[in-house]
């Protein structure tokens, strides 16, 4: 929306400058339209992430960190490029954030689901600088999960097989989780 009005802002001044309109008390001060083009600016990255195409589970995480990253840059007190009100509204929106951050960290699927998704596995946290005790915790969670809802299922399968799980002879669901090792290029 603010992207919009501010592409449009000379029409948005005429239609709110004509008083037979009556929308004279929608027109915005110099200060707001300055403010108006600080916030599109904040949001700019966040509204592309999303604008992309279907959101998903796995694309929580990185969308939140992305906003974080912009609303902390945003509500530093040395960005005097931004206009207190936008320095305290990302201030409000980060404290906000945070607080479903959390809400994300008790949930086990989100991290699933990133180590899952083939273009995440273990690279994004690592990237993201997350310590590595978290890390380990994500594939703890998938093993977890795999253990407690799947293992099962390859048991039956093994049964069925001619017993060569694969050509090492490692457990197929050791086989699986490896492919969500990250193994460095040397």
């Amino acid at each position: 929306m603010a992207y919009t009005t501010v592409e449009y802002e000379e029409v948005y001044k005429r239609f709110t400058a004509d008083a037979e309109l009556g929308l004279r008390g929608y027109e915005l001060s110099r200060r707001e339209w300055t403010i108006l083009k600080q916030l599109r600016d904040v949001l700019k990255d966040a509204t592309l992430f999303f604008s992309r195409g279907s959101p998903t589970i796995a694309a929580v995480i990185p969308a939140m960190d992305l906003i974080d990253n912009r609303l902390t840059d945003a509500a530093r007190e040395s960005n005097d490029k931004l206009d207190p009100a936008i320095r305290t509204a990302a201030a409000i929106a980060k404290r906000t954030l945070n607080r479903y951050y959390k809400m994300s960290d008790m949930a086990a699927t989100y991290r699933i689901a990133m180590v899952l998704h083939p273009r995440h596995k273990l690279r994004y946290f690592e990237r993201a600088g997350w310590p590595k005790h978290w890390i380990k915790q994500a594939l703890d969670m998938v093993r977890e999960e795999y253990d407690a809802h799947y293992r099962h299922l390859d048991e039956r399968h093994a049964d069925d097989s001619d017993g060569d799980d694969d050509a090492n002879n490692q457990p197929v669901d050791e086989v699986r989780l490896a492919r969500f090792r990250y193994v460095s290029p040397r």
